[in-house]
C-alpha cells in the first residue's frame, strides 16, 4: 500500500463530501461560506470546479484504498 494511503483517502472523502454538498446546496440557492468565491468566477466555472471536486474525491479514494502490490498487471 501507499505510505500515506489513509491521508489520501481522508482528503478524498472531504473533497467528495464538500463537492456533493455544495452541488446540492447550489440547487436551492444556498452556498457554503468558504466556497462563495466560486460564484465570482461565473456559473459555468463554479459548476465545473464543484464537479471536479467530486471526481477528484472519487479518484483519491480509489487510489488510497487500492493495494498496488497485490494488483496484477
Amino acid at each position: 500500500m501507499l505510505k500515506h494511503a489513509t491521508t489520501i483517502t481522508a482528503i478524498g472523502f472531504v473533497l467528495l463530501f464538500l463537492g456533493l454538498v455544495s452541488l446540492l446546496l447550489n440547487y436551492v440557492g444556498v452556498d457554503i461560506f468558504f466556497l462563495t468565491w466560486l460564484y465570482g468566477l461565473g456559473a459555468g466555472i463554479s459548476f465545473a470546479v464543484r464537479l471536479l471536486m467530486v471526481i477528484l474525491g472519487f479518484i483519491l479514494i480509489f487510489v488510497g484504498r487500492t493495494d498496488w502490490e497485490r494488483e496484477e498487471i
